[in-house]
């Protein structure tokens, strides 16, 4: 079956607005960020009568106000969460290999060292093993870089501040046109969207 994109105008506003008020609905969510808009999602996909209503636009609160980030979490990584930061990596190569692709990039970090030995082995064998759970999926492996190499990838880096650096690789969402995606989608399915 194929579908066609569904505008979300003032007209569409107007239908969805009526529509809420002529039977009870099964599910209505309030507040249309990235949360609300796919639960209103979810509950369209599963046949229910669904409204979702959004005082201001799509993503307008804490949506857009996100690091934009979508990543597996390197810092649950320490704290030993194994399970959450393989289902977390599991989640950035959907987005970035499936589900939204256009909206999705690796973007590179860079994690300068300050010791020579004990610091490399102990970040490299955390960001390997990041690269481990999250696979070869849609982003570059991280690669060990010299003072030299740092520098030229940063030049605004202190030379005096470190010896080296790792860079890795997260994924990042245009979050705000993600959410409208996501209502769009809904209302695509049925459910009756309104801001």
């Amino acid at each position: 079956m194929s579908r066609t994109a569904v505008r979300l105008d003032p007209q569409q506003r107007a239908d969805a607005l009526r529509e809420m008020t002529r039977e009870p609905l099964d599910v209505l969510v309030i507040g249309g960020g990235v949360v609300g808009a796919g639960a209103a999602l979810d509950a369209a996909t599963r046949g229910l009568r669904v409204g979702l209503v959004e005082a201001r636009d799509y993503a307008a609160g804490t949506s857009s106000r996100s690091s934009k980030l979508v990543h597996g979490g390197l810092r649950y990584l320490e704290q030993l969460d194994f399970g959450l930061v393989r289902e977390a990596l599991r989640e950035r190569s959907l987005i970035l290999n499936r589900l939204c692709p256009h909206l999705a990039r690796p973007v590179p970090f860079l994690y300068p060292l300050t010791h020579r030995v004990w610091e490399r082995f102990y970040v490299g064998s955390g960001v390997l093993l990041y690269d481990t759970l999250g696979g070869r999926h849609g982003v570059p492996s991280h690669r060990h870089l010299t003072r030299r190499q740092a520098l030229r990838e940063f030049p605004s880096l202190r030379k005096d501040a470190l010896v080296g650096a790792i860079q890795y690789y997260d994924g990042q969402i245009d979050d705000a046109r993600h959410t409208m995606m996501l209502a769009r989608t809904a209302a695509d399915y049925g459910a009756h969207v309104a801001t």
